[in-house]
Order: C-alpha cells, then structure tokens, then sequence
C-alpha cells in the first residue's frame, strides 16, 4: 500500500506480481518511457542502524537472480514506525496518517548475505526521476539498454 501511495503520487506505471509470483525474486516492475525497472519489497518494524541506515537480510536465490537480471533490480524496505498492526494507520476527519517511510538500495551486484539500505535513499516521489535516469545513456545501466 505504502509503494503503491508514493507511486500514483509520482504518476509513475506499475505492475504488482500477485503474492507468491515473486519467483524472479522481485515483486513488481515499475515503468518509465524510456524502461523498466523491478523491485523487491520488504516490509517490518526493524530498528534503524546509528547511522540511520537499515539491515536488510538477503537470500542466497533472490542474490543470484538479481544478478542475473538485466534491468536495474532495487530493493525497497519500507519501515513501519509502529509494532502494533492496528496503530500503523490513524484515521482522522480529513485525513488518514500512514506510520511508514521507505528507503531503497540497487541490488543486482550485491553479494553479502545483507545489505544495508542507507538513510540518504528515502523514497519520495521523486526517486523516480533518479531511478527512469538509469535509461538516459549516461550511466551504465542506460548504455546497456540500447545495446
């Protein structure tokens, strides 16, 4: 829900895969005019390191696959604020309040059985703008794409 708000915020196009179609290792494909990119979601209440980034634990198959990939693979954890299922949402007369914030790290070169997500990439709406940019032919990723 959290992904899918600051998406249509963005009026970016996306495609949920339904629960337990994540065999690619990822959850969803999220689509720009000039690509695509997929990303794995995790959700929970882990504590946040001194530094304000977070530990996210990897699979040994969600790393082989993401470095399979030819797209750019990015991880998003979404970090619930509140341990209590019900408190996440608080809902008022004109407005709901969502107890969540995002951060995300690219993964297809990880190799550690963890990664962890820095602070400085908090998941706004205009993440996107840096995310579609790997497709402009100036990065790796962009140059890549056209081959």
């Amino acid at each position: 829900m959290y992904m899918r708000s600051v998406l249509t915020q963005a009026g970016v196009a996306h495609e949920e895969f339904s629960p337990g179609e994540d065999y690619l290792a990822v959850d969803g494909n999220i689509s720009f005019a000039t690509g695509t990119v997929r990303v794995q979601i995790k959700t929970g209440t882990t504590k946040p390191n001194k530094d304000g980034s977070i530990t996210v634990p990897l699979r040994d198959d969600w790393i082989r696959k993401w470095a399979l990939c030819t797209l750019p693979v990015f991880l998003v954890y979404v970090r619930l604020e509140r341990d209590v299922g019900p408190e996440w949402l608080e809902h008022h007369d004109q407005h709901t309040v969502m107890y969540a914030r995002a951060q995300w790290i690219r993964v297809n070169q990880v190799t550690a059985k963890s990664v962890r997500v820095p602070r400085a990439n908090r998941l706004t709406a205009d993440t996107f703008n840096d995310w579609a940019a790997e497709f402009d032919g100036t990065s790796a990723w962009g140059k890549a794409a056209r081959l």
